[in-house]
């Protein structure tokens, strides 16, 4: 049951890209309601499609065929059973000759007779004859019932055809797609080379110092990042001590250069003077020199 279920899921899939939307409009003739009576036809519905938005349906001309058994034993409660379901009203009129279930089904599935199933009904009968026709009909979904199992029809060769086309299709349109997009952008590089051409001088000086700045191919050059001065490693550098006010460090074989601080116009320094010593016998007066011949004299008197 597992692997019947996935190949159905896989199945409608195939029809989902075909057109067919949830809920599903199951169409059923009356003898496959007749035979599946004993059975929860809905549940099987239901497992078959794994899905439970369904839209079940019966057509005027299969109520008519029923009721046209209503002799037989167990057709009252197919009727009724019937009655629940959605009434397809195909238009065949009760007074004119009445329509077969085949023929009937087949007005509503293909009603242009363009072999297309327009309104995407999925078909469950019991009667090959019309299966066989269905099958011609792009895209049928066709369902049986065989010894209290319901069976989904691989798609037929037909609608396998439509389906390759449509997607061969959409291939090719994403191609062609893909390849008028880059005819815009050629064409919009082109006007934009026509227009940088009608430009003036100082646009076409840019152009050239742009593509001096191009390599070979177009491409442009990558530019040298500026890291600045090597220097050393800021880690293995002894920090430098801190001079505090009247201190200054002194290198080495270098001696201090003392800057004179700029003066301002305005403001005037006052010098000190200081008296300068003098010895005897240097710029000296006369007054000067003869007492201090007389200490000399007076201290020589002393010693003796």
């Amino acid at each position: 049951m597992g692997k019947r279920t996935k190949q159905y899921k896989k199945l409608m899939r195939s029809f989902q890209m075909l057109g067919f939307r949830e809920p599903y409009q199951l169409l059923m003739t009356s003898d496959i309601v007749l035979d599946t009576m004993k059975l929860d036809l809905m549940t099987l519905f239901e497992k078959a499609l794994s899905t439970k938005n369904l839209k079940p349906m019966i057509t005027q001309c299969c109520i008519r065929a029923m009721y046209a058994k209503n002799k037989e034993p167990g057709v009252a409660a197919a009727i009724e059973r019937a009655k629940t379901f959605e009434r397809r009203r195909c238009g065949h009129l009760m007074d004119e000759d009445p329509l077969t279930e085949r023929e009937c089904v087949m007005a509503v599935v293909d009603p242009k007779r363009k072999n297309e199933n327009k309104f995407r009904y999925v078909v469950a009968t019991q009667d090959e004859m019309l299966r066989e026709k269905l099958r011609s009909v792009v895209p049928t979904p066709l369902m049986y019932v065989k010894r209290s199992v319901l069976i989904l029809e691989p798609m037929a060769e037909a609608s396998q055809r439509v389906r390759d086309k449509e997607e061969k299709a959409k291939f090719m349109s994403g191609i062609v797609r893909g390849t008028s997009k880059r005819k815009r952008e050629e064409e919009e590089e082109e006007e934009e080379d026509e227009d940088d051409k009608s430009g003036s001088e100082d646009e076409d000086d840019k152009d050239k110092s742009k593509s001096s700045t191009q390599g070979e191919g177009g491409k442009p050059k990558k530019k040298k990042k500026n890291y600045g001065k090597k220097g050393p490693n800021p880690l293995a550098v002894k920090k430098a001590k801190k001079v505090t006010e009247g201190q200054k460090e002194q290198r080495p074989g270098k001696e201090e250069t003392e800057t004179p601080a700029a003066e301002t116009p305005g403001e005037h320094k006052t010098k000190r003077k200081r008296r300068k010593k003098t010895t005897a016998g240097e710029g000296a007066s006369d007054k000067e020199i003869a007492a201090a011949v007389e200490a000399a004299v007076a201290g020589a008197d002393m010693q003796d």
